[in-house]
């Protein structure tokens, strides 16, 4: 199926190249994006996207016309959901003061959702912008995550560490990077993109077969989204390509026997028994002890919370954000303490704001992709390859973020948190864009 190419951003009006405040925040923020991408949690103790937050906050309310953007039906009900996220953070503070606050950003980091639709919406056509900045991110990011697993895998126990916290200045988060992956291969499988230089698949290819060994959660987002863009693009060439490939890759893993250990890889290994586990593991026991205890693990976990809120005293209040949920739930695994949340964002939001956050967290996210889904449609009735490009793009990330979000702590910190928070704000300006100012897509 041949998608029409999206213009360059050289092709967008002048307004947008002009020189401005919000422009340059931006393309900061842009930056900000890249470095936890590429970097994770050594990138996240700079503290950039915390300053980049209140930077956004001052300069989109100081700006005229910021109340617009609640004309988007999903930032509206942004407002329930920060109300109850701060009823259920404030009361908390006095006990527990900076830890009732670096849990709130689970909810907190959703300001940058305002933020970044309300830029867009105020000028539409920084939505190509950010579109040609996401496929220069691509590139980057492909040609630096293998220096950068590289580095923090084999050479982890020599990385110098940041003065302020016990955390080297390079680390990488398998799962994370799966997501990424995700959102690059449905930003070409869209159309989005230019013709794809091989160098760029290879490299793709070779990033998804090796973390997938050691995140399975990563895996199934990696998987999920592609299947997303294979039910809209079935004959898109590429998704064939890299099935041929994986199939290609399966096959070798087996003809060979080869096992290679992964240093600091949670015990995994490149195999194709690993690889076979990995997958098992995902529906049902593998027999493997080491993935199946660690997902028992995570569901007496969530069982325990369901019980103390669906059938428990918690019911409409949660634990309040402050509390070491580890801790006071007895299933802290870590000997610094340092795990705080269940693995998984859904039911941190049920742990801590009881089943009235859950439900606002369930309708705000159904909300943004029944919205997306409809434009989709409504683009691929009236035949517009461009804006059906975006849509596509934009669920398939965001389901990439959900399923990862669903086996790990990911939205709680910068590295996840900030970057789906930003996708949901960019869907939330496309999809307002497209019923209102669809040609600025076409740079007119």
């Amino acid at each position: 199926m041949t998608v029409a190419r999206l213009p360059t951003p050289a092709a967008v009006p002048s307004v947008v190249s002009r020189s401005s405040v919000a422009d340059r925040y931006l393309l900061v923020l842009c930056l900000i994006l890249l470095g936890y991408a590429v970097d994770g949690r050594g990138f996240a103790y700079l503290f950039l996207g915390e300053i980049a937050l209140a930077a956004g906050i001052v300069l989109v309310v100081a700006q005229r016309g910021w109340t617009a953007a609640f004309k988007v039906p999903q930032i509206l009900l942004l407002l329930p959901f920060w109300a109850w996220g701060m009823m259920r953070t404030i009361p908390f503070y006095h006990d527990y003061h900076i830890d009732a606050v670096r849990d709130a950003m689970l909810w907190g980091y959703s300001a940058f959702a305002f933020i970044i639709a309300a830029l867009t919406l105020a000028e539409p056509a920084r939505l190509l912008t950010l579109l040609g900045r996401y496929r220069t991110f691509s590139h980057v990011f492909l040609a630096l995550i293998p220096i950068v697993a590289i580095v923090y895998r084999f050479a982890w126990s020599a990385l110098p560490h940041w003065p302020w916290a016990n955390v080297p200045i390079v680390e990488e988060k398998e799962g994370d990077v799966l997501v990424h992956l995700a959102g690059i291969l449905a930003f070409w499988i869209a159309g989005i993109d230019r013709k794809v230089h091989p160098v760029w698949m290879i490299l793709l290819t070779i990033n998804v077969a090796t973390m997938g060994v050691i995140d399975r959660a990563g895996l199934l987002a990696f998987a999920a989204a592609t299947g997303v863009c294979a039910v809209y693009r079935p004959l898109h060439p590429m998704i064939w390509r890299l099935v041929a490939v994986f199939v290609a890759a399966a096959i070798l893993l087996w003809a060979t026997d080869v096992h290679i250990q992964v240093p600091g890889g949670k015990g995994r290994e490149i195999s194709f028994h690993q690889f076979v586990e990995n997958i098992k593991s995902m529906g049902s026991d593998s027999g493997s002890e080491g993935l199946d205890s660690t997902k028992e693990w995570r569901m007496e976990w969530w069982r325990t919370i369901a019980r103390y809120t669906f059938h428990g005293p918690y019911f409409w209040t949660g634990k309040g954000f402050g509390v070491n949920l580890a801790d006071d739930d007895g299933f802290q695994v870590l000997s610094d303490n340092s795990l705080r949340a269940p693995h998984s964002a859904h039911m941190d939001f049920l742990a801590r704001e009881g089943v009235p956050g859950l439900l606002l967290w369930i309708v705000l996210q159904l909300s943004w992709v029944i919205g997306l889904s409809r434009a989709y449609i409504d683009s691929y009735r009236n035949r517009d390859q461009r804006w059906q490009a975006v849509m596509l793009f934009l669920i398939a990330l965001w389901l990439a973020f959900i399923i990862n979000s669903s086996f790990d702590v990911f939205l709680e910190g910068p590295m996840g948190g900030i970057w789906f928070w930003t996708v949901f704000g960019v869907g939330c300006a496309a999809a307002w864009l497209y019923r209102h100012r669809p040609e600025v897509l076409y740079g007119t």
